[in-house]
């Protein structure tokens, strides 16, 4: 039933329908969303408590704030533009954060349902996971934001709050920090 996300029409649509309190269609979303902001949240946290919960303060924000949605950005860029803000605010907030994987998680795919086949081109390979570890989570969001959902720098900028020439500037640093951690990984293993 929610196999097909909705184009970026019918998500502005379904926007329209919650800013009239139309609780089915925020459901419809909810599921539209759900597996890209579970991944998206983790890689930028890689803490599993953090993201059911802020996925949950996402959507409450999409709720509430439906009638602020002003069609200039997809629909998809405003909502990982919150998602942006309410994990950095769960990272701030959480002073126990640290580094840790996902890997402790109980079978990352069946949370993910990797079975599905447009997840299954989404997955990352097992270096990247480890990778992404070694950057910040600004680096971690440009490059899910770029690489996995598919936007462009001035669509990040955006919903960073930040100027286009940061998000160059972060994945220039990020490309040579995952460069630099490659090779430091092809000469350990030589």
């Amino acid at each position: 039933m929610y196999n097909n996300p909705h184009s970026n029409e019918e998500a502005a649509a379904l926007i329209l329908r919650i800013c009239d309190a139309d609780e089915n269609a925020l459901e419809l979303l909810y599921h539209d969303f759900y597996k890209r902001l579970f991944r998206f949240i983790g890689r930028m946290t890689w803490r599993e408590e953090l993201i059911e919960e802020v996925i949950n303060d996402v959507m409450y924000t999409v709720w509430e704030k439906a009638a602020t949605y002003n069609h200039q950005c997809q629909v998809s860029t405003w909502i990982f533009g919150i998602a942006y803000i309410k994990t950095r605010q769960a990272l701030r907030s959480n002073s126990s954060f640290n580094e840790n994987s996902l890997d402790d998680m109980d079978g990352d795919n069946s949370l993910l349902g990797v079975e599905d086949a447009g997840l299954i081109q989404l997955e990352m390979s097992d270096w990247l996971e480890s990778v992404f570890k070694v950057l910040s989570p600004d680096h971690r969001a440009v490059i899910e934001l770029t690489y996995v959902q598919g936007l462009h720098y001035s669509e990040i900028a955006l919903l960073m709050d930040c100027p286009e020439n940061t998000v160059k500037t972060r994945m220039h640093y990020a490309r040579k920090i995952l460069a630099l951690h490659l090779t430091n990984n092809e000469d350990a293993t030589a």
